[in-house]
């Protein structure tokens, strides 16, 4: 009898924490938006982001309030301080011992913009950069990052830090650093990414694939790139930079299958009509 009370009492144990998994979950999804909503108050405004990447969320919004050309790379998470159980409660109550799916633990951030932003000077878009990072890597939201001045009016927000299994900040290499040789040839800008991405998946083991491209842009821009011992993010900026658009690249972290997506997009401009209603544009070079 002894045994049959704790097997039902494990049982129940096991449903309730389930029941208040998948309530966490709902309340968490139905927090996320779309995309960052953006407030101008005056001269100044605020950037709303509540997202699985909150800061990627934010910039993205950022980035097309001034035409900033900001890249976003993920640090590689993994353990329970950064990422949560996202597994659909109809698969879980199926199988409730396997390992189900995570998401990265983000949840709300906002940015808060002054009212005399210089959008066109570099060093200002740096300075808010710098200002938006720090508040990010004190509001306890995972990961930690830094802000990277690749030139040109362009800058990457680069993961450097997460947390261990015993919640400890650890730091961690960025992937595109990886110093890679190629040929140099002459190519297609959308085979010149393909080349890339293949030689950073066989020279770090881990594999880096393509997600979202610009394909017509990258496809219509021919490029010669290559080099013994060149880092990863030089051989991307020489081959975006042959583009006729601005475009940017967002590298995310897959923890469940250990691998990188990247994703490369057209900048795009938000405009504003006399109603206030938004649209945009990409921007041309």
């Amino acid at each position: 009898m002894r045994f049959l009370v704790i097997a039902l009492v494990t049982i129940l144990s096991n449903f309730c924490a389930q029941a208040q998994e998948a309530q966490e979950r709902q309340a968490r999804h139905s927090r996320y938006m779309d995309r960052a909503e953006v407030r101008h108050l005056g001269k100044s405004a605020t950037i709303s982001a509540n997202d699985p990447r909150p800061l990627a969320q934010a910039l993205t919004a950022l980035s097309e309030e001034y035409a900033w050309v900001i890249d976003f790379e993920d640090p590689p998470y993994y353990s329970k301080h950064d990422l949560l159980d996202d597994t659909a409660p109809e698969w879980r109550a199926t199988h409730p011992t396997a390992k189900g799916v995570t998401v990265i633990g983000g949840d709300g951030f906002l940015i808060q913009l002054p009212g005399n932003l210089n959008a066109t000077s570099s060093a200002e878009e740096e300075r808010v950069l710098d200002s938006v990072v720090s508040d990010y890597n004190q509001s306890g939201n995972p990961g930690g990052f830094r802000v990277r001045n690749e030139g040109d009016g362009r800058f990457a927000i680069v993961g450097t830090y997460v947390k261990d299994e015993t919640g400890t900040d650890q730091a961690v290499s960025a992937i595109l650093d990886t110093p890679l040789s190629i040929p140099t040839e002459t190519r297609d800008a959308l085979t010149t990414v393909h080349v890339i991405l293949n030689a950073l998946t066989a020279k770090t083991r881990t594999k880096v694939m393509a997600g979202m491209l610009a394909l017509n842009a990258l496809n219509q821009a021919q490029v010669t790139v290559g080099g013994q011992n060149v880092p990863a993010r030089v051989l991307l900026l020489q081959t975006l930079s042959a583009a006729n658009v601005k475009l940017y690249w967002h590298l995310y972290y897959d923890n469940d299958a250990k691998m990188y997506a990247l994703n490369v997009l057209p900048l795009m401009k938000a405009n504003y009509d006399s109603s206030g209603n938004r649209s945009t544009e990409s921007v041309r070079k």
